[in-house]
């Protein structure tokens, strides 16, 4: 029996991303549109309303993906298949986002401290003190927290959508997969930035061609990543996928 532990294999797998995604990249680039279209036009109309469907629709595109990934038919609307398992995956987008959204409110918190002190007070002054040291320390959270839970958590949404977990076990077996090989995990997750970064550094240079074509093939290849680690330390195969026939 073999109990060999999976290794980290960033090359390998941003070489097999790339050739999922390059044999039907207009079909990806079409999803991943209709993706960030839906989520930017819900943020504009409401944006409370995006943490709603925030975490089914990021599911929908594993989903369709991942039926890409072991040969199974599959389509843009796909994207919204995520939402029968609605409860969890909204529950983990909350998980994710809500933190971040408690530290802007923190920090713009800390950006009117300084005016309740009054002007030219010695209150103000040590108001204004801890002001800096408060936005300093959040500027630090906004750049810790992302590599953490970007890192720990790659497992999470696979695991709640084709592993039928609930949200706690999820987080925790995906902490559990990740920390033996952290370090090999944060240079994926630096790896993807990279490129998602290129990708919209470039997109911007072309303006509207490089976004609707550049950023969402980026995106589908960094989630395709996502999934090939997947299946190499937890498995995916067609029956995990029977909830989205």
């Amino acid at each position: 029996m073999d109990t060999a532990v999976p290794s980290v294999r960033i090359g390998e797998w941003f070489n097999e991303a790339w050739e999922i995604v390059r044999s039907a990249w207009l079909e990806y680039m079409l999803t991943l549109v209709v993706y960030s279209l839906i989520m930017t036009i819900t943020g504009i109309l409401c944006a409370p309303a995006v943490l709603l469907i925030g975490g089914p629709l990021t599911g929908g595109v594993y989903v369709y993906i991942a039926k890409r990934m072991v040969h199974q038919p599959a389509e843009v609307g796909d994207i919204f298949k995520g939402f029968r398992r609605y409860g969890p995956t909204t529950v983990l987008f909350l998980v994710i986002a809500l933190v971040p959204i408690a530290g802007m409110v923190l920090l713009m918190l800390m950006l009117v401290l300084p005016a309740l002190g009054g002007p030219h007070s010695i209150v103000s002054g040590i108001l204004g003190t801890l002001s800096c040291i408060g936005c300093c320390m959040i500027c630090t959270f906004f750049l810790v927290y992302p590599v953490i839970v970007g890192t720990f958590l790659i497992f999470a949404f696979p695991l709640v959508l084709f592993r039928n977990m609930g949200v706690i076990d999820a987080i925790r077996t995906s902490v559990d997969l990740v920390k033996p090989q952290f370090l090999n995990f944060l240079m994926l997750l630096l790896a993807q930035t990279i490129i998602l970064l290129a990708a919209s550094s470039v997109g911007a240079a072309l303006f509207v061609v490089g976004y609707l074509i550049l950023q969402p093939l980026a995106m589908a290849i960094v989630l395709a990543v996502h999934l090939l680690a997947y299946r190499d330390f937890v498995g995916l195969t067609a029956d995990d996928l029977a909830l989205y026939r």
